[in-house]
Parts: C-alpha cells; sequence; structure tokens
C-alpha cells in the first residue's frame, strides 16, 4: 500500500483511539462526580429504566465500563504506533459491546416514542455512521497491519513504483508505448 496512503489510514486510527482515551476519562471522571457512594447494587434497590441500559445506570458499572475504555484504547494507540494487528481485536470487542448496549437503548424507546420520531431523530444518525466509519477504519487497519507483517520488504517496492507514471484512463485504452 502506498505510504500517503496507509499514513492516511493510520491517522483515522489514532483520531478514534484518542476519542476512546478522552471519552473514557470523561466518563470515568463524570462518575467521579456523582453524590452516591460506589457500592455494589442490591436487589432491593433495582429500578428499571428503559432510557437506559441497565449496565449504565449504576455508577460503578460506568466507571468500569469507563476504565475499560481506557484500557482498550491505550492497546489499541500502542498497536497502532508498533502496527501490531492483535491489538485491534479488543477494541473491536468493546466497541461491538458498547454499540449493542447503544442499540438496545434505542429499541427500548420504541415503546413511548413512534418509529418515525426514533428514526429521524440524531441518536440514528448516530447508530448509523459511527459503526461504519470505525468498523471500516479497524479492517482497513487489520488489512494493513496483516499485510506490513506479511512482507516488511514492501517499502522498497512503493519507492519503485513511485517514480513510474501514473497512467489515467477515461474510456478507451490509454497508449503509453512512448512511456518506457
Amino acid at each position: 500500500m502506498e505510504r500517503i496512503l496507509s499514513g492516511y489510514i493510520k491517522a483515522h486510527g489514532y483520531a478514534i483511539a484518542v476519542a476512546a482515551l478522552t471519552f473514557g476519562c470523561i466518563f470515568a471522571a463524570d462518575v467521579s462526580l456523582v453524590e452516591e457512594e460506589l457500592r455494589p447494587l442490591d436487589v432491593d434497590d433495582v429500578v428499571v429504566d428503559h432510557s437506559q441500559t441497565f449496565f449504565r445506570v449504576r455508577p460503578m458499572g460506568q466507571l468500569m465500563f469507563s476504565l475499560i475504555w481506557v484500557l482498550v484504547g491505550t492497546i489499541f494507540l500502542v498497536g497502532i504506533v508498533f502496527e501490531k494487528k492483535e491489538t485491534i481485536l479488543p477494541f473491536a470487542t468493546i466497541f461491538s459491546i458498547d454499540f449493542s448496549l447503544f442499540l438496545i437503548q434505542q429499541l427500548t424507546q420504541l415503546e413511548r416514542r413512534n418509529f418515525k420520531e426514533l428514526v429521524l431523530s440524531s441518536n440514528t444518525a448516530v447508530l448509523v455512521v459511527i459503526p461504519v466509519y470505525v468498523g471500516f477504519t479497524l479492517v482497513v487497519l487489520y488489512r494493513l497491519f496483516d499485510r506490513i507483517s506479511d512482507d516488511p520488504d514492501e517499502d522498497q517496492d512503493d519507492v519503485e513504483s513511485a517514480r513510474k507514471p501514473i497512467k489515467f484512463t477515461l474510456g478507451d485504452e490509454f497508449d503509453d508505448s512512448w512511456i518506457s
């Protein structure tokens, strides 16, 4: 893969990792500002609120999830720096779990809101855009790191191919016999 394109893809990975670290720290700090003490959930204290998923109702669950995000964000960031494809899996797993919780939260809102109102909300845009962006970035990073680990001498080929003229065709086949 061309050096500029791989740098562009890695920049998206860096942005995702930094966002995970930032929001993980923000949510962990937010839990520390909660007035309740962080204690285990008693059976008598269970209050079912359909606007939030059960895991994120209590501050201890939110704190645990935020610390996991910070951990996998750090692993992912280090993995991008050292180009290790194995570090993408923990991030993808936590992202899938968090996205599933958010999806369940949106589906439980169908009881109180009609379908048209839910589809036209900004949360639906988040349900479509963010997973596609993060998912494609993780897949391309995995393939990039897989290709780098398979062929470490490919960078030399990229330098040689960069010196050759680029051939664009817009219709009929371009006559490039004069180039050689």
